[in-house]
């Protein structure tokens, strides 16, 4: 923690008051004094030492949080949303620390395209920010070269928007392999190619209300168990993104009792929702893995309570609404959510799905340890002076035209909802206050951990 004491990475500020989490009624309050960007001090009335000083009576405070799976489409599809609008967003919903996946083009398959995206970013990005290489290959060549740059590897077993999925097993390993050599976790959409055409080949016809079933349960369970094999014959880490079915949980939880280096992150539209809201929602609901049934939504709570899966990431992969509306064998698949992940993740301790403390834990410090990010997502001295304020007691009803997202829809719109952040600090910058950003871009690429070669 040496290096993050000493080096300066951002403003002071001195946070007066601010109500301790969970809230209550006989909450105690709490200051926060941030000295260059990081943690100083947290405690009960504190020596101000002369720090410029926001004001948080009344509001609950907790450190930024960490969604470890946006799309940005940034360089390439800025029409679709960009990062001027995405990191808006992030501070919309609390979130401080991103971390991005490329899946068009150019894609991150070498040092030199990895550098050139980090530089367009830190440019334009309002939030601290990884990006995430692509474990193609193409790139195996280039894997230890990015190795330095890059949180993860991510890897499409199963296609997706924008990128195929592969269906020789071998190859995979062999992916598998190189990204162990690299020292570098893999990060994978786990949906096993093979069962996913097999699905378009039964379901010829199918509607929004069949995704579920074109993309199936089982094209994710058995992608996730190949996936640990690989693990175990290559020594490779994988981190298995958007979990959605009970079944992966399981698979994921055994691997970890067996002292396997695999974690789990989740989203909040495969918590909230179920494949009987298709009906309602349409293509809305269209989203690679697929939603699916009730008993899945409770699965995974359980995998959160018990820590099998790390974190919730919202996979935010935002269209504009005139191609959610296409026919559902053409409509782009992914909906917008980093605007509002404390919100829903708050709206399962409100109703008693997760306790207070999971839920925190499960979009902050478990989600930035998933993936190895230090100095992030703990109020604690020595970490980044990333916070989020919020009155627990306003709630409001989603609209996604007034959302940050460039796409001005949400899946759950008219869904009311608790925990909007009124401020937000990044490192000391007051970056969002009362639904609006303040000052300029300023995020800057996260703390990486050294590779760990594999063998």
């Amino acid at each position: 923690m040496k290096s993050i004491l000493h080096a300066q990475r951002g403003a002071s500020l001195f946070v007066r008051g601010a109500r301790t989490y969970p809230p209550g009624p006989d909450a105690s309050s709490i200051d926060v004094r941030i000295v260059d960007g990081v943690i100083d001090a947290v405690g009960r009335d504190l020596e101000r030492a002369s720090l410029p000083v926001l004001d948080a009576q009344g509001l609950t405070l907790i450190q930024g949080l960490v969604d470890v799976h946006v799309h940005f489409r940034d360089p390439g599809l800025e029409h679709k949303e960009g990062w001027d609008h995405g990191s808006a967003g992030a501070l919309h919903g609390g979130v401080t620390s991103v971390v991005e996946v490329q899946n068009n083009p150019p894609l991150s398959t070498s040092l030199e395209a990895l550098q050139a995206r980090i530089e367009h970013v830190r440019s334009r990005s309002r939030v601290d920010f990884g990006c995430l290489a692509n474990l193609l290959p193409d790139a195996v060549p280039e894997l230890a070269a990015m190795a330095p740059y890059t949180p993860a590897f991510k890897c499409f077993l199963g296609g997706s928007t924008g990128l195929g999925g592969e269906t020789d097993y071998a190859v995979l390993e062999k992916l598998f392999a190189a990204a162990a050599r690299a020292g570098r976790m893999i990060v994978a959409h786990a949906e096993d190619e093979n069962l996913l055409r097999l699905g378009k080949k039964q379901y010829p016809n199918a509607t929004a209300n069949e995704h579920h079933l074109v993309r199936s349960a089982e094209a994710e369970i058995e992608s996730v168990r190949m996936s640990i094999g690989w693990v175990e014959r290559t020594g490779a880490e994988l981190h298995v993104f958007h979990v959605s079915t009970r079944g992966a949980c399981e698979l994921i939880a055994d691997a970890r009792r067996r002292g396997l280096p695999v974690s789990g992150s989740t989203g909040p539209q495969y918590i909230h929702l179920s494949n009987e809201d298709a009906p309602r929602l349409g293509n809305l609901m269209k989203i690679n893995p697929s939603i699916k049934t009730r008993d899945d939504n409770r699965g995974i709570l359980e995998a959160l309570r018990s820590g099998a899966v790390d974190a919730i990431g919202t996979d935010h992969a935002p269209h504009p609404l005139d191609e959610k509306r296409r026919e559902y064998a053409h409509a782009s698949s992914g909906m917008p959510s980093v605007d509002l992940l404390w919100p829903l993740t708050w709206e399962l301790v409100v109703r008693g799905e997760l306790d207070p403390w999971t839920a925190l834990a499960s979009v902050s410090w478990r989600a930035a340890q998933s993936l190895h990010l230090p100095g992030k997502g703990r109020l604690l001295p020595g970490f980044d002076g990333d916070l989020a304020l919020f009155d627990p007691t306003d709630r409001r009803r989603v609209e996604g035209r007034l959302l940050p997202s460039r796409s001005k829809w949400s899946a759950f719109e008219g869904v009311e909802l608790g925990g909007f952040p009124v401020h937000v600090v990044r490192r000391g910058t007051v970056a969002f206050t009362d639904g609006s950003v303040t000052g300029a871009a300023g995020g800057r690429p996260l703390e990486l951990e050294p590779p760990r070669p594999r063998a």
